[in-house]
């Protein structure tokens, strides 16, 4: 179990965390669950709402999407399913645990709030928001070629 001083200092190394000061991941720690997934399961299922983010502190999770196939693979210090609960909209891929993952669970709401809050977080999560969209239209380009 990661204390709130571990869990600041790992928020701090993933990247949508990574421009921010500390004192301004103090809330976000505080409010993150941790969790654990085994190999094999799937605990961000595609079209369900998005109720949460996943930040990965160990482990490996596959990225798929029906119809297109793997999109990812993300690993520790990756963001996972926070474009669902910024839009509002249905879960745009599966996450399925490639080996077992220990990972920190942040609520909808609470993301919301802490988002409002504090504006270099909003703009920590723009910045992967658009890697994630320049990612796949890479993947979507690659495989228009194919």
């Amino acid at each position: 179990m990661l204390s709130t001083i571990e869990r600041v200092l790992f928020l701090k190394s993933a990247d949508i965390f990574s421009a921010i000061a500390g004192e301004d991941l103090i809330p976000v720690a505080s409010v993150a669950e941790e969790v654990s997934f085994q190999v094999g399961e799937t605990f961000i299922r595609q079209g369900e709402p998005g109720d949460c983010l996943y930040v990965v502190v160990d482990g490996e999770a596959s990225v798929e999407a029906r119809g297109v196939g793997q999109i990812a693979v993300h690993g520790p210090r990756s963001v996972l399913g926070e474009m669902a609960i910024l839009s509002g909209r249905p879960r745009s891929a599966d996450c399925t645990a490639i080996t077992d993952i220990i990972a920190l669970r942040v609520d909808r709401n609470d993301f919301l709030d802490l988002l409002a809050e504090r504006p270099p977080l909003a703009l920590g999560v723009i910045k992967v928001l658009t890697q994630r969209l320049e990612e796949a239209t890479q993947h979507l380009s690659k495989l228009g070629r194919s």
